[in-house]
């Protein structure tokens, strides 16, 4: 089949449902890869220092504009020491000059990036949040620093809606079977982590998350282009990319039936 023939999007959610709509009107197969709001969780038994530098990374880098970024920590237990490593870890990150090879976290893409980051910033401390650390704008460009936020209920808008800038929010829950809970409680099921040292607990946990894709003890960015990616719920719509199941999306099936 003619790619002219497909539809093949990447992007918000918003403009996502336009597409797919168009697309389902036209008549024409649609692959759509949407928008995250990507959970890590943090199991007690988990490496903090690790867990702490990789979820910075990985909510950090870019500005936070990459859809697997992960834009919500939930810890289970006692959140104090992850929340003091991960505060730590943001701050080790240079926010500044991306020319400047030191620099890990350059500035959002335009002003209306930037207004969008800091309004949601604002919003969430009017509504109770503790700012841990960074949330200034500052220059060059739209510059934001990287921004961790605690202490806001799971229904808050920044653990509800995806801001695609360099914010992270805390959650803490007291065993892991709220974790999930809290992980599977939005409109969104792109990718999520699990950082713990125990491979039991890993094969119990993650089939029970909502999300296409579960990296354990790694980031939630990047991707193997031998695997599938795609997401559930607002995620994605139609067949997942890369890997062997793209195939079918990008081809004609045609049966033939040969009579004497």
């Amino acid at each position: 089949m003619h790619t002219s023939d497909v539809v093949s999007f990447t992007g918000s959610t918003t403009v996502g449902r336009v597409v797919v709509g168009d697309a389902v009107t036209a008549g024409l197969p649609v692959q759509a890869e949407m928008g995250g709001l990507n959970a890590a969780v943090v199991l007690p038994d988990a490496d903090v220092e690790r867990a702490a530098a990789t979820i910075a990374s990985s909510a950090m880098g870019y500005a936070g504009q990459k859809c697997t970024a992960t834009s919500r920590v939930i810890v289970v237990g006692d959140d104090g020491p992850f929340s003091d490593a991960l505060v730590a870890a943001v701050r080790e990150l240079k926010a500044g000059d991306p020319d400047d090879e030191d620099t890990a976290v350059g500035p959002v893409i335009s002003r209306q990036a930037r207004d969008a980051v800091t309004e949601a910033l604002d919003r969430a401390l009017a509504n109770g949040g503790q700012m841990l650390t960074g949330g200034k704008p500052g220059d060059p460009g739209w510059l934001i620093t990287p921004a961790v936020v605690t202490g806001l209920p799971p229904d808050a808008a920044l653990n509800q809606e995806e801001v695609f800038g360099p914010v992270l929010s805390i959650q803490r829950a007291p065993d892991p079977d709220t974790a999930v809970q809290l992980v599977n409680a939005t409109r969104y099921g792109l990718v999520t982590g699990l950082y713990t040292g125990d491979l039991a607990s890993a094969l119990r946990l993650v089939p029970r998350f909502d999300s296409g894709m579960v990296k354990v003890n790694g980031p939630t960015t990047g991707a193997d282009f031998h695997a599938s990616f795609g997401g559930e719920k607002e995620s994605g719509y139609g067949p997942a990319e890369q890997g062997t199941p793209v195939l079918d999306f990008y081809s004609r099936h045609l049966t033939a039936t040969i009579l004497p």
